[in-house]
């Protein structure tokens, strides 16, 4: 008579608990590796400027009593710099205000289209390229319907700054001031080459 073959020995099982306690540090690895990448791509792709430049010196007198003539000095501000006419030429006063905000490459290429399509309180249908200024950039318009206040502001990005320039007229001369905002973004583009570059 054949002896049948033995039965194998029954697995170990692992418990219930410790699968659980795996998963679970699994799941914790996943974020840690995510920002470890981010980290690792920042570091690796972190843009032309370590620091914010000062604002208020990225346009020259010149250019701002040129726009402004009553204009006098600049208002500094965290991420920007305004120059007005005095209160005196009352609310609806001509002006220059640069705005400013230093982020990665990734990032600053993001933010610059998010803000060429979001436009409240903006003209939709104006928006337009605007080449030689920055390595990306755009116009937009605001216009009041009384008083003849009008508002071109030229966005544009270098490496890991974005910046806007708006210049405010009071004439509703349209093209005179897609020209001044246009001229002081060129402006501060070159500008920006002498201030917060990275290894200077």
């Amino acid at each position: 008579m054949t002896t049948p073959p033995a039965s194998p020995a029954p697995r170990p099982q692992v418990p219930l608990a410790v699968i659980i306690a795996i998963c679970a540090f699994a799941l914790l690895l996943i974020p840690f590796a995510g920002l470890a990448a981010w980290k690792s791509w920042e570091r690796a792709h972190p843009g032309e400027f370590t620091a914010d430049p000062p604002f208020c010196e990225l346009l020259t007198p010149e250019t701002v009593h040129r726009l402004v003539p009553t204009s006098y000095g600049g208002r500094a501000d965290a991420a920007s710099c305004s120059w007005s006419a005095p209160r005196e030429e009352g609310p609806n006063r001509a002006g220059v205000h640069l705005l400013a905000s230093r982020l990665t490459e990734e990032l600053a290429g993001k933010d610059l289209r998010k803000q060429r399509g979001d436009l409240p309180g903006w003209e939709k249908n104006t928006v337009a390229d605007v080449p030689g200024v920055g390595e990306e950039a755009f116009v937009r318009y605001q216009a009041q319907q009384s008083g003849g206040r009008i508002t071109a502001q030229v966005t544009f990005r270098r490496s890991n700054m974005v910046v806007a320039v708006a210049y405010t007229r009071t004439d509703g001369d349209r093209e005179a001031a897609r020209a001044g905002a246009v001229d002081a973004a060129r402006e501060a583009a070159g500008r920006l080459t002498t201030a917060g570059r990275r290894g200077r």
